[in-house]
């Protein structure tokens, strides 16, 4: 019988080189414990998910490649033009710059992924503490930043320009609570609580009762611009006002956000003209819904999500464009990215649900790091459009100085916490990457090092070692391993290092797979207790290549082969987390193959090798004899 091989050695090397292990190995150190599982693992008992507390972890750190892309885009905020005249200028208007008149979107969005990533005693970098010191003076009386602004009359949108007044004050104005409230929340100044809560005031005593008014829907149905229509800008003060909660613990502020997120719904929409604004309000419900307890923000956050992914607004890369739509616009866009990484994230925490794990790392590596500048910063890259949507890379379009490279290194920031987190169910380990971090578990404090294996070899193979480091006679907590979706399985082994004989002593231990629905997950439990040594499970995933379709499905090869399919266009190559698409000139096009491998079935390498993540894909399905 002849079958479709599905092996590319070359890929292999560009990506996989030591991150390989042999099966054989496994299958003989593989135990069949019966070991119990402990009780604490409480959602495989009752169906029910206990949302772990994702904190914010500042004990977590990237390591090797992903940390030199994370710094890197750190690093560029520390240079031009980011001193302290260019980010005040959009609320002190100090000079020309782009997007002045979106009063505090820019000095929003530094202070924020400043804040953010600074330590409580060292705000980082240095211009933040001019920027704190000095921003409060440009308030105005009402609380808003930027022009004076009659905020009764009607809205003055013009569709033929960017220029308009409101709409841009009241989306810097968004971001800008955002930033002033993580201040507040990270160092003790009371001049930028202050200056938040003045802000705040401003949203419930003006923005809600004038843009939130029944009496007045027809004219925020009004046409404007994308980056200044009413569904976009209007609500990005709901999650400062949250935020704004937390920090002063006045429940007003809670309660304007959700009156704020109950208006919005009949607004919000898909298509939407601006993703960026949309996916960052969508991540906003699940925040409320957070604080509140009110399940109807969640449910609408998980139909967004459903409506985006089966729409087609995803691309093969995991990323979307900078328009809402699934046609009709060709780039994409950083800041959108990093909230959809945002998004997924957050729906995770509270649901438990995988597919959301396996989005956000599909997007990581595949929407993220190709989006990345050599400076350092991110922006917007081309993508090859026809009618069905994107299915090529192209060239970068523009390094957005103005958001992208704030709000990627900002959202990069808040993955950190999810790559491990610790619950009284154990340790989650969500993305087979290297880091090390510090989680709780109980009342337990661990240590968890996640590293590509060093005696990794072999196809289609991804291994990872993952250390556990506990006080000496604590019993080992549940380890639950994400199951990923382009794994085909996932093998485990454990053993602990005795330093007096220099051995590697293998333990015993269980493996269950959850069965609920949704939750691809994968728990290791042992009867063993910590001593001074470190416990290590290495995990080794197959992964063997596919196609998908244009809408992140499997491609049946074989059903293809019984169709007599002679091509297939605008499929994406997967192997392991990376995802390779169509490079092109914009077209799907009928390119010659060079050869035709038997022994690799239908992918051919080409030579084109300018850029890392996008593959040309030229397929003619031939059968090649197994041999």
């Amino acid at each position: 019988m002849n079958k479709i091989h599905l092996l590319s050695a070359g890929l292999s090397c560009v990506f996989l080189a030591g991150c390989g292990t042999s099966s054989e190995a496994f299958e003989k150190s593989e135990r069949a414990s019966a070991v119990a599982l402990p009780s604490a693992v409480a959602f495989q008992e009752s169906g029910q998910w206990v949302r772990p507390d994702v904190a914010e972890n500042p004990s977590t750190r990237l390591l090797g490649e992903p940390l030199a892309s994370y710094e890197a885009g750190l690093e560029r905020l520390t240079k031009a033009p980011f001193n302290k005249d260019f980010i005040l200028a959009d609320v002190n208007f100090n000079q020309v710059r782009w997007f002045t008149h979106f009063s505090g979107d820019i000095s929003g969005r530094f202070i924020e992924v400043a804040s953010n990533v600074s330590s409580a005693d060292e705000p980082w970098p240095e211009v933040l503490n001019a920027l704190l010191d000095e921003i409060a003076q440009y308030q105005k009386e009402d609380g808003h930043f930027g022009a004076e602004v009659d905020w009764e009359q009607e809205i003055d949108f013009d569709p033929t320009t960017d220029r308009t007044v409101m709409m841009p004050i009241l989306w810097g104005n968004g971001r800008l609570l955002l930033g002033l409230t993580a201040a507040a929340m990270k160092f003790d100044h009371p001049g930028v609580k202050e200056a938040a809560r003045k802000l705040g005031d401003f949203y419930v005593n003006t923005v809600y009762p004038r843009f939130c008014d029944p009496e007045r829907v027809e004219e925020y149905r009004t046409e404007g611009q994308y980056a200044s229509a009413y569904v976009t800008c209007v609500y990005e003060g709901m999650e400062g006002l949250l935020d704004l909660y937390k920090v002063t613990g006045e429940r007003r502020y809670l309660e304007s956000a959700c009156k704020f997120a109950d208006f919005h719904e009949e607004f919000d929409v898909l298509p939407v003209g601006h993703s960026h604004g949309s996916l960052s309000q969508t991540s906003m419900l699940v925040k409320i819904y957070e604080e509140s307890g009110q399940e109807k923000y969640l449910k609408r956050a998980v139909e967004r999500w459903d409506a985006v992914v089966t729409g087609g607004y995803v691309n093969p890369a995991g990323s979307v464009l900078e328009k809402f739509w699934v046609t009709g616009y060709n780039r994409d866009e950083g800041c959108s990215e990093a909230d959809w990484l945002r998004l997924n994230l957050l729906l995770w925490s509270n649901t438990g649900q995988t597919r959301y794990l396996d989005m956000a790392e599909r997007l990581y590596w595949n929407g993220i790091q190709p989006n990345q500048w050599s400076t350092g910063g991110y922006g917007h890259r081309f993508m090859g459009i026809d009618d069905v949507g994107p299915f090529a890379y192209l060239k970068q379009s523009q390094e957005s100085l103005w958001c992208c490279s704030f709000h990627v290194p900002w959202a990069l920031h808040k993955m950190l916490s999810f790559l491990a987190v610790g619950s009284e169910a154990g340790i989650w380990y969500n993305f087979p990457i290297g880091f090390e971090t510090a989680v709780d578990v109980g009342e337990q404090a661990w240590i968890v090092k996640s590293n590509p294996a060093e005696d990794a070899s072999g196809p289609n193979l991804i291994a990872y070692n993952l250390e556990l480091l506990g006080t000496p006679g604590a019993a080992v907590p549940p380890l639950h391993v994400r199951m990923p979706d382009w794994a085909q399985d996932v093998k485990v082994r454990g053993w602990k290092y005795d330093r007096e004989t220099k051995e590697e002593l293998e333990i015993e231990f269980a493996l269950a797979k959850s069965e609920l629905p949704g939750r691809n997950v994968l728990t290791v439990t042992t009867s063993e207790k910590i001593t001074a040594d470190t416990l290590t499970y290495q995990l080794l995933y197959t992964a063997r290549p596919f196609l998908e379709d244009r809408r992140l499905q499997r491609v049946d090869l074989e059903k293809a082969l019984e169709e007599k399919v002679e091509r297939l266009e605008g499929v994406a190559y997967r192997q392991g987390p990376h995802v390779y698409m169509n490079k092109s000139s914009g077209a799907i096009e009928d390119i010659e193959l060079s050869a035709v491998n038997k022994k690799m079935g239908p992918f051919v390498e080409m030579e084109d090798r300018d850029d890392p993540h996008a593959f040309v894909i030229n397929l003619l399905l031939e059968s090649g004899t197994e041999e």
